[in-house]
């Protein structure tokens, strides 16, 4: 049975996160369909600080989503929502673990807290936590294991494009060059790994972005890198063809 996301929820993931979007619909209907709903529910998480006036009024949010995964996989009725409806299909489809959408929800928990990373090893632990599981449910969705290495380049990679905006708050202890340092490794490990295509294609966009930040040009403080759609397009059309990232 194939799940469908309405037009509204399809456009703002297509705004909000546009290149898994972009990896996502070169996949099977299906799998398509269980991608949507995995990245849905990642971006009503991801959207909370950013709705809120408080942290208290965040975490209250970040509970109603651990509610909801506590109905869906207790089998009972599922409290109505654009986004709960099509996610517990997807659960009840696959038999996807609990424990990555968990871990989901605590990953992006950490958004809400106005410290620092600590060091580098505290911003992998946060990249694990989010884009690592988030990578690892949509891999396991698609038939493969592990992904967590794919996951944590893109994570850190997306952290050091957002340096302009976090470098006095999230960022504040952390070099630009450490980020990318680390992202790069992590990339590195990925093409290690066994990944099924086209669930981690978007991962392929990691090196061309850590090459566009390493440009002598390029300030971190005043930049974000940019990178044409149709280049994006390209680069994950030869990742599946090739069968890596």
């Amino acid at each position: 049975m194939t799940l469908t996301l309405n037009d509204d929820v399809l456009a703002r993931l297509d705004a909000v996160d546009p290149d898994r979007m972009r990896a996502a619909r070169l996949a099977d209907p299906d799998v398509r369909g269980h991608l949507f709903a995995l990245y849905a529910f990642h971006a009503e998480l991801a959207k909370v600080p950013e709705v809120v006036s408080e942290p208290m009024l965040g975490q209250i949010r970040y509970q109603w989503w651990r509610d909801c995964i506590g109905e869906i996989y207790g089998g009972g009725p599922v409290r109505a929502h654009e986004v709960s409806t099509p996610l517990s299909g997807m659960v009840r489809q696959s038999g996807i673990s609990r424990f990555l959408l968990d871990r989901i929800i605590d990953g992006r928990e950490r958004d809400l807290d106005p410290r620092p990373f600590a060091d580098i090893a505290a911003a992998t632990d946060y990249a694990d936590a989010t884009s690592g599981a988030l990578a690892q449910a949509a891999i396991t969705l698609c038939g493969g294991e592990s992904g967590l290495m794919a996951g944590r380049a893109w994570g850190l990679t997306g952290l050091a494009r957002s340096y302009r905006y976090y470098a006095d708050g999230m960022l504040k202890e952390l070099s630009f060059d450490d980020l990318l340092t680390a992202a790069s490794e992590a990339y590195d490990a990925a093409r290690a790994e066994t990944l099924p295509m086209p669930a981690a294609a978007y991962v392929a966009l990691v090196p061309g972005f850590i090459k566009r930040m390493r440009r002598g040009d390029y300030h971190p403080r005043e930049h974000v890198p940019s990178y044409p759609p149709f280049l994006k397009q390209m680069r994950m059309v030869r990742a599946v063809a090739v069968g890596r990232v």
